[in-house]
């Protein structure tokens, strides 16, 4: 018997069993080391995308949101809207530098402060 792979240490061999679609009965091999389990389930396991492809090194699936390496949680529905958020941030860049420039151009006609007269009553 050899000692079980780290990465199914601390999950339930129900969990490994549903994860890696396998029969509770190999999960439960796997986790005493009677078995060896294959390397794709322990990348399963793992849920490390860097798997994939080595720019999402770190980076996980853990109850149905995407992980950062520093802990940063986001929902799939976060990453639809992505794209929705990008573009109304950049109609708002644009709207923005449009007024700067209409409050520039107002900015001179507008008397200063020690300019203005103050009425006394």
């Amino acid at each position: 018997m050899r000692k079980p792979p780290s990465q199914v240490n601390g999950i339930p061999a129900s969990e490994i069993a549903r994860l890696c679609q396998v029969d509770l009965a190999t999960a439960r091999r796997w986790k005493r080391g009677a078995s060896c389990p294959p390397k794709t389930a322990l990348l399963i396991l793992e849920a490390d995308l860097g798997c994939f492809d080595p720019a999402w090194r770190g980076w996980v699936l853990r109850c149905g949101n995407l992980v950062s390496p520093e802990g940063w949680a986001i929902t799939v529905s976060d990453v639809l809207s992505a794209p929705l958020l990008r573009a109304q941030v950049a109609a708002y860049q644009v709207e923005n530098r449009a007024l700067r420039g209409l409050a520039e151009e107002f900015a001179e006609d507008q008397p200063l402060p020690s300019s203005w007269e103050i009425a006394m009553r």
